[in-house]
């Protein structure tokens, strides 16, 4: 009796430790992802952050792998989206709900691991095909895509890795990561050697070819584009008068970096509060561009007026977020309005069927998405592709407009809700990608900052020097050419996978 007492003990205590290491790996592999972004962004971690994990993971049964997975998620998520504690509606309880969400993906992932592994499927192999499918389920989740913090965008200073996206997307480049990670963990546990170094030569190929697509020649015209920065506060914008200094802190900011000529001049999403209605104001502007003599694409709030009954007529008012193109020759375009809102800040999911409680889901002022695209037109024959806010994380749409001919894409957002944290830089990192992606220059017009010139192969041509500052950010860079392999046929990598 005591010798069997004394055996479960060992076993308790070998149990205990075992849980014990294998928690502490998910934590380290979460620590690990979030180390791997800004801030403190070294990149170089991803492609350990999924080793620990997967060693954690060798020998347990899919539900178990499942909690690890999900505990990975759920610290990361804290540590990533630490930020959005800043929006004064953001409590805990937000940020619980958030963390199971983002959790519940790796969790997937680790289980249909772990699944495979006791079918004998290699781990070199199942790891990263999981990892690309949980990716794209991710980023097209309907109302709940939040494809923010992905492998790709932790390798955005590996600028010939990145140049796989202009084939494989965004999706493929996290899975050449979690490749990586794959073969890793596979050398760590002496298991299939020699397909764990195939692999590692096969991402060295890529990288070699990345580098060989950054030397190539750049052919086509350049355009110097110019990036407004404001930085207005929210406070400012609760006044008429705050309003008015807005408006002329950003016409000085314009007609200054008009001085040096450039082709075109781009103000942050929300620059102009208001409706976008106002004769007088449009005229402001009008007169802007004329006496500056370049081209202004700018954010403002618009709302439309419309009849609705039969019997009864009403008038309705539909609000957008939109951008628009003032020309130095006075001709105007029909304004482009965002069509990616985002949820719970901008409208709220499937109001009319989900009863969502006040304290998830406060009630705001919806927006109203806009149906289609629209390219903006600069002399002579420069087609200009827009993007607002969060827009940028979705690559189908920048496709879509280098499909449709844009040789230039801006992107207006306005991220001073989360003060002097990661969110902007994280934020930036998805730009980063559209333009690799498609080969296209992505100029960033941030309220607040960073504001930054991208160029088609990823590289910051130009950043502000800070955020919460003042400043004019002028870059040039040549226009995109028709895009890549990946914007003409999309994801054909996660299909054919």
């Amino acid at each position: 009796m005591i010798g069997k007492g004394v055996g479960m003990t060992a076993h308790r205590r070998q149990r205990v430790a075992e849980l014990s290491t294998g928690v502490g790996l998910a934590l380290l592999s979460a620590a690990l992802l979030v180390a791997s972004l800004p801030s403190p962004d070294i990149g170089s971690l991803g492609w350990v952050a999924l080793v620990p994990l997967l060693l954690a993971m060798q020998g347990l049964r899919p539900g178990q792998a499942a909690s690890l997975g999900l505990l990975t998620g759920v610290f990361a998520s804290f540590g990533i989206y630490g930020w959005l504690f800043e929006v004064p509606s953001f409590d805990l309880r937000h940020a619980v709900v958030l963390a199971l969400y983002v959790g519940a993906y790796p969790a997937i992932w680790a289980s249909a691991t772990a699944w495979a592994l006791r079918q004998h499927i290699p781990l070199i192999v199942c790891a990263p095909v999981f990892w690309l499918l949980i990716d794209y389920l991710r980023a097209h989740a309907g109302f709940l895509a939040l494809p923010w913090g992905t492998l790709a965008q932790t390798q955005h200073h590996n600028l010939p890795l990145l140049q796989a996206a202009g084939v494989i997307g965004e999706h493929g480049v996290s899975f050449l990561v979690a490749l990586g990670n794959a073969a890793l963990a596979t050398l760590c546990l002496r298991q299939e050697r020699r397909l764990a170094v195939t692999t590692l030569l096969i991402l060295i190929t890529v990288h070699a070819w990345g580098v060989t697509e950054l030397f190539s020649s750049t052919s086509g015209r350049s355009i110097t584009v110019t990036a407004i920065q404001p930085n207005i506060q929210i406070g400012d914008r609760t006044t008429e008068a705050g309003r008015d200094a807005n408006l002329t802190r950003l016409e000085r900011l314009t007609r200054e970096a008009a001085s040096s000529q450039p082709d075109l001049i781009v103000w942050p999403e929300s620059a102009i509060p208001g409706d976008l209605s106002d004769p007088s104001l449009i005229s402001r502007l009008q007169r802007l561009s004329r006496e500056t003599g370049v081209p202004l694409i700018l954010g403002a709030a618009q709302v439309e007026k419309f009849a609705t009954g039969d019997s009864l007529l009403t008038i309705g008012r539909r609000a957008f977020n939109t951008a628009h193109l003032f020309q130095p020759s006075g001709s105007t375009s029909p304004p482009y309005r965002k069509r990616m809102l985002v949820p719970f800040a901008e409208y709220l999911p499937h109001a009319d069927v989900i009863p969502w409680p006040e304290w998830l889901a406060p009630r705001i002022t919806e927006l109203t998405a806009g149906d289609n695209g629209q390219l903006f037109t600069l002399a002579p024959r420069i087609s200009v592709g827009t993007l607002i806010c969060w827009e940028n994380l979705f690559s189908e749409l920048a496709r879509e407009s280098v499909n449709s001919g844009a040789q230039l894409l801006v992107q207006l957002t306005n991220d001073v809700w989360f003060g002097q944290t990661a969110a902007p830089r994280q934020h930036n990192l998805m730009s980063v990608m559209r333009a690799v992606e498609t080969r296209t220059p992505v100029v960033i017009a941030s309220n607040t900052g960073p504001s930054q010139v991208i160029d088609g192969y990823g590289r910051v041509v130009v950043t502000t020097s800070g955020s919460f500052l003042e400043s004019t950010t002028a870059g040039v860079v040549a226009l995109g050419g028709g895009g890549t392999v990946y914007s003409r046929t999309g994801d054909w990598f996660v299909l054919l996978t």
